[in-house]
């Protein structure tokens, strides 16, 4: 397992393997459209996953999302940057 997947496990702990891919893909710049058709879910499916990732990260955006994100991965490879 190389140290990005190993991070985005890590600070992942509490969402399940499929809320983990919806916010893999959201981080990447896809639309709800866009993951559901890359996972094979509905657009629906993406939006209540997107919910619960929302809420176990403390966050009402997409955008606030994606800058948690980053930012607990820094935190977590020890990274200022």
């Amino acid at each position: 397992m190389d140290f990005h997947v190993r991070n985005e496990t890590s600070m992942s702990d509490g969402l399940t393997k499929r809320e983990q891919a919806v916010l893999s893909w959201l981080r990447k710049g896809f639309s709800n459209k866009e993951i559901a058709l890359a996972i094979g879910i509905s657009p629906r499916t993406v939006q209540k996953h997107l919910q619960r990732v929302y809420r176990h990260l403390g966050v009402r955006t997409r955008a606030e999302a994606i800058v948690r994100t980053q930012a607990r991965i820094r935190k977590l490879s020890g990274s200022r940057a």
